[in-house]
């Protein structure tokens, strides 16, 4: 399964084995996308969409890249209450993707949170210097990723989210096109009102395998599997629909492991 398909699917079994928990939503205080290694460096605010892409480009045989758009997004989590249980998923929502090459990915990482939409250019270069050369080298063992090509983007940030709280009262993330050809994606804004959205919740308790067995359907095939709301932000109306499906009715027992907890197969940082 795609990895983005991993981690919504993780998500909505977390929202189904919560019924009695809460699901945290905090949507993005500041989001900007910044025009890179252009000639003509800009800071866009206030708009839409924030327009992530890569142009490449070849010079005397060599390929160049640039990036005329780059995200930028801040959260604010000074009232936030979160433990080593908790699952953190950053999702976001896109309009519209242009992206002719099938390997092309969407990473992310954590930058400096010194900063505002209001910011100038100077300001967004201090905070982004530190991981610059991640960003240059590609290192994707030091980066998040999103491969999917689907207009949902969600990343596992449990650990980086972690972090950050133990530090501040901020986090901020830049995305990323990684390509070998030039490509774009339109997110949506906080704006919008659909914008980059944080959702932290408890692992749910899952059944253990006999538990399982147990209550499986006599015939399973015919049971029936209901809708998933898997993006955007949670309603209290989807969340109540979504805690009452069985996370058994989704076939997930076959991922389950010896321990008895569900093998999430996610290869982020």
């Amino acid at each position: 399964m795609p990895r983005r398909g991993i981690i919504l699917l993780l998500l909505a079994i977390i929202l189904a084995g919560n019924a009695e928990s809460t699901v945290t939503n905090i949507p993005a205080s500041q989001d900007v996308y910044i025009s890179m290694g252009t000639g003509n460096e800009l800071v866009y605010n206030q708009t839409d969409t924030l327009f992530c892409g890569i142009n490449v480009t070849e010079v005397n045989n060599t390929s160049v890249s640039s990036y005329p758009g780059v995200p930028v997004i801040q959260f604010d989590i000074s009232g936030l209450n979160i433990t080593d249980d908790d699952v953190a998923i950053l999702v976001l929502k896109a309009s519209s993707i242009r992206m002719p090459d099938n390997s092309a990915l969407v990473a992310l990482l954590t930058i400096g949170s010194d900063w505002n939409e209001e910011s100038d250019l100077t300001t967004f270069l201090v905070n982004i210097l530190p991981v610059w050369s991640i960003i240059k080298k590609n290192d994707l063992t030091q980066l998040s990723s999103n491969t999917d090509g689907d207009k949902v983007f969600a990343f596992d940030v449990s650990k980086k989210l972690k972090e950050a709280h133990a530090k501040g009262d901020k986090i901020s993330f830049l995305l990323e096109l990684i390509s070998n050809r030039s490509s774009e994606i339109d997110f949506l804004s906080r704006e919008t009102g659909q914008g980059p959205c944080l959702m932290i919740m408890p692992y749910p308790a899952l059944p253990l395998p006999d538990q399982i067995d147990q209550i499986l359907p006599t015939d399973s095939s015919s049971a029936e599997v209901p809708p998933v709301q898997t993006f955007g932000f949670v309603s209290e109306e989807n969340a109540s629909q979504t805690a009452e499906m069985d996370p058994v009715a989704l076939g997930l027992q076959s991922n389950q492991s010896s321990n008895g907890e569900i093998d999430q197969k996610l290869a982020l940082t």
